[in-house]
């Protein structure tokens, strides 16, 4: 049994963490005598229902703040550049206002997840992974081969498979008909190749991605279970064990699919899904949202130049154009493993 400190204890006798029967209960007594929830038995499948509901949900915070910051966004920008100009014309309104209302939402997405990132961190699962690669030259290396790769084999999938379904290319060319995706500027940047790497990485591959591993690992449910419990006796949380392959592949593909599905339609849930499994394996790799920051980065910055690497590529035809780029995304995964210092126990 614990003893119980000095300075908590007041020379009164105690049964355990009891009080003495008829004293005032203080907040501090009411912590130390709470039972340790991990001492009442829990099912893997209430387990792993309460964590993905967590995801999920984790999920929906997400996205209904972008839609509240962005209704709100948008009317108060609209009435300011009313204000300002005087312009009647709707559309012309609607083009002025995407990026600062962008702007806005990325801004109320990051004051949403980073305090419940780093609330999580102190025990997540990426605890246990070794942070520091062998080479951080190598490192970068393997990021940028590996999001230039998936962009333009993302970019020639798109151009092979949309032409075969009109209604959803059409969905597709309107979603991205915006200022933010065909506007080289620095504010169109800011938004496409930073705040959206920054905001999206601590969403999916830092909490959701955590509550889906807690939803695989029943083994380690105690460890947050007891966290008030530790808390309030000062006692540091249990070593985390191994976590299977099985269960982390499982948990990967739950953050991957959720990350696909805040984009809201069929063409960017595919590709940002298959982003989302490689930006985890990574994450899980190295236990940082670095790796995963910077390849979402290198992802969307490239998006603007996927004509001019394209001309590069297709010098050797367009075969080889996409044979180069499948060859980009094997090298970058390659190298980033080799980048390691010692890489997860994954098979």
């Amino acid at each position: 049994m614990n003893e119980i400190p000095q300075h908590v204890s007041d020379d009164r006798s105690r049964q355990g963490c009891a009080p003495v029967p008829g004293a005032p209960v203080s907040p501090l007594d009411a912590r130390l005598s709470m039972p340790r929830p991990s001492d009442t038995p829990e099912s893997p499948v209430v387990n792993a229902v309460r964590w993905l509901l967590a995801a999920l949900g984790a999920t929906f915070a997400v996205y209904a703040t972008q839609l509240v910051s962005i209704a709100v966004g948008s009317f108060a920008v609209a009435l300011v550049l009313l204000q300002l100009t005087t312009t009647t014309d709707a559309a012309a309104l609607a083009a002025q206002i995407t990026i600062p209302v962008q702007i806005i939402s990325e801004l109320a997405v990051f004051a949403v997840v980073l305090p419940w990132w780093l609330r999580v961190r102190p025990v997540s699962f990426l605890q246990g992974r070794r942070r520091t690669p062998r080479s951080r030259a190598l490192a970068v290396v393997a990021v940028v081969l590996l999001g230039v790769g998936l962009q333009m084999v993302i970019s020639y999938a798109l151009g092979l498979l949309l032409p075969l379904f009109p209604d959803v290319k059409t969905e597709y060319d309107t979603l991205t008909d915006n200022p933010v995706m065909n506007e080289f500027s620095v504010a169109a940047v800011l938004i496409l190749a930073v705040g959206a790497p920054l905001t999206e990485e601590l969403a999916c591959r830092g909490v959701v991605f955590e509550f889906a591993l807690r939803a695989m690992c029943p083994k380690q449910a105690g460890r947050w279970r007891d966290r008030a419990w530790r808390t309030a006796r000062s006692q540091p949380c249990p070593p985390l064990g191994a976590v299977p392959p099985r269960a982390f592949w499982l948990a990967n593909i739950v953050q991957a699919a959720l990350f696909g599905a805040l984009h809201l339609n069929i063409t960017q849930f595919a590709y940002a899904t298959v982003m989302g499994l490689i930006a985890g394996w990574l994450v899980w790799q190295t236990g940082s949202l670095l790796p995963s920051m910077g390849l979402h980065l290198v992802i969307n910055f490239c998006a603007y130049f996927v004509n001019e690497i394209a001309t590069v590529l297709e010098a050797g035809g367009v075969v080889f154009a996409i044979t180069a780029s499948a060859a980009m995304v094997g090298a970058g995964l390659w190298l980033f493993r080799r980048a390691v210092d010692r890489p997860a126990p994954l098979p």
